[in-house]
């Protein structure tokens, strides 16, 4: 078989990076039947804690995977530990402010009347092997460690790789109809493509330490009135600050450095975080540095970006593997529905047209949120016992409230981004929500997330999505002509029908139509007078003029400071 036959005769989807975003793409594609191929040149061991921070978002993905309940179960830290953060002089020092919303991997606390899945906080050396499990167990989807692409060649007929297997060294040639670069913030396939980073590169240098501690969790009970998931510090203007791993002994520092750092010195600043000559054990060391950058463009021909390979931003906020879960959902529904028949011309085009503008928001409120912190200076007052000490504490503290609770309360990051001005969302001339990162309001706008409520048989309707498209029905509103539409042009749609009042009223409108990805597409007061336009537009079967979609392209990335390019 000639090299074009094969990409012709794929219907595979070829990933190239096994992280949290490569398989949680792998696990979309596979949950909606779509066979899948993930290379990745490691061995699966996660080589260093970060990323703890699940969204409840992706909690929800993970709830519609059929994998939440078991991330929550088996999780580290343990399912009963709290989701609280410290901000203190140190570990054993003295509490200037916390925030704590009553979150445990087990207790959504203040998410509760948002979503069926409160936020998580899972360590990777847990989260990242759950992943691979639901991924593999899908037919059709293979997981291939060490295996590193050497080329790709795409044309207008598919992809074809050849790869090579790190053990033997023998190469073999895989073909797909795709492939989707999940290959980090250094990708390879991205700089193959010429795609440039727009932004702010290394706004900040930090040092990051994972370590074993088995005194600091007694200590933490003992001083700080109990455990947290993070602890930051003013103990010195390297504000060290300790991040929970596994709920029991093993922690990870991070320090702002403005000069190269000496390994050596990394216990001391354990030290100085906890404010005691504590056993420390170094697990592993490495710098790392915030960005604020958006990749250029998302696509090239049959070759896509995701994750890291298409954003990078500071860890202020856990929106990183956060945003590139929402990527892997955007882009896997569009696959399928590409590769499955119903989805139209337009439709991959608007993976990007629709993420980017995500990732831009996502990327910038990280970055504000990093310069909330920088701008926090430890006084020297803050030690005293006497009443100046107290009071520069108190001010501090008020602060502190001021200026980072909304990176700690992000449930407007979390749930309430929408894709405005998408090609594939019928816009209905209504005003939009509200969009701020500490607060969420339920919406059916097009382009936002359906809103949760709980049935009466104790589903959430979050739980009736994904699979097609779904029109939920509420009062005497007609659906027959959308269903009759969806019939006519192949599209899977499903009618859910609200009997509840106080449901109904979520919803806004008798007749909401919601995307494969649980995001509206449709609204409205009676059946649209052309459903199979309303139908072909969402799907991507309507084309839009060149310069359709101006107001929503490729916003540009706010750094503050100027545009670098990698």
């Amino acid at each position: 078989m000639s090299d074009q036959h094969e990409r012709a005769g794929s219907r595979r989807v070829l990933v190239v990076g096994a992280g949290p975003v490569g398989l949680a793409l792998a696990t979309e594609l596979g949950w909606r039947g779509v066979p899948v191929t993930v290379i990745d040149q490691g061995d699966g061991r996660v080589p260093f804690p970060a990323g703890e921070a699940i969204f409840s978002r992706t909690m929800e993905h993970l709830r519609r995977w059929g994998c939440a309940e078991e991330a929550r179960a088996e999780s580290a830290p343990p399912p009963d530990y709290p989701h609280r953060t410290v901000f203190a002089t140190s570990a054993t020092g003295r509490v200037l402010t916390e925030f704590d919303y009553g979150v445990t991997n087990r207790s959504s606390g203040v998410y509760t009347p948002l979503t069926p899945e409160g936020p998580a906080f899972l360590s990777k050396f847990s989260f990242v092997p759950l992943l691979a499990r639901t991924a593999s167990e899908l037919p059709g989807v293979e997981v291939r460690y060490g295996t590193r692409l050497e080329t790709m060649e795409p044309d207008s007929e598919g992809v074809l790789a050849v790869v090579r297997d790190m053990a033997s060294g023998a190469t073999e040639k895989l073909a797909g109809t795709y492939l989707v670069a999940c290959d980090g913030g250094r990708s390879g396939i991205r700089r193959e493509l010429g795609i440039e980073f727009e932004g702010m590169f290394a706004q900040g240098h930090n040092f990051a330490v994972h370590f074993r501690a088995p005194q600091l969790l007694g200590l933490l009970r003992e001083r700080l009135g109990g455990p947290a998931v993070q602890i930051h510090t003013l103990s010195s203007a390297r504000r060290p600050y300790i991040t929970v791993v596994n709920g029991v002994d093993e922690w990870r520092l991070s320090v702002y450095l403005d000069e190269e750092p000496d390994p050596d010195d990394a216990v001391a600043w354990i030290r100085e975080a906890v404010g005691a000559p504590i056993d420390v054990e170094v697990l592993a060391a490495q710098p790392w540095s915030g960005h604020c950058v958006v990749a250029r463009t998302y696509r090239a021909g049959r070759v896509f970006l995701a994750g890291d390979a298409a954003h990078l931003l500071w860890p202020k906020g856990g929106f990183g593997a956060n945003t590139g879960i929402g990527d892997a959902v955007d882009l896997g529904w569009k696959l399928a529905a590409t590769l499955q028949g119903w989805g139209g011309p337009a439709l991959l085009d608007s993976y990007e047209q629709e993420r980017r503008p995500i990732a831009v928001r996502n990327v910038t409120e990280a970055s504000s949120n990093w310069r909330a912190d920088a701008r926090l200076v430890p006084a020297p007052q803050l030690d005293r016992m006497d009443a100046e000490g107290e009071q520069v504490r108190r001010e501090m503290g008020e602060e502190i409230r001021r200026s980072r609770a909304k990176e700690f309360r992000c449930t407007g990051v979390q749930l309430g981004y929408r894709y405005s001005g998408s090609p594939v969302c019928v816009p209905d001339g209504s005003p939009e929500p509200p969009d701020e990162p500490d607060e969420y309001v339920p919406s059916t706008w097009p382009g936002c997330r359906a809103p949760h409520v709980w049935l009466p048989d104790g589903s959430s309707v979050l739980d009736h999505f994904g699979r097609g498209f779904t029109l939920v029905v509420s009062g005497s509103a007609d659906p027959t002509p959308l269903v009759k539409a969806a019939r006519r042009c192949g599209v899977p749609l499903t009618v859910l029908r609200l009997a509840d009042p106080a449901t109904a009223e979520r919803y806004e409108r008798p007749l909401v139509l919601v995307r494969p990805d649980g995001h509206v597409g449709w609204r409205g007061r009676q059946a649209p007078s052309d459903p199979l336009a309303v139908l072909d537009m969402l799907r991507g079967a309507t084309v839009p003029p060149p310069d359709a979609n101006a107001a929503g392209a490729a916003p540009e990335v706010s750094a503050g400071a100027g545009t670098h390019l990698v």
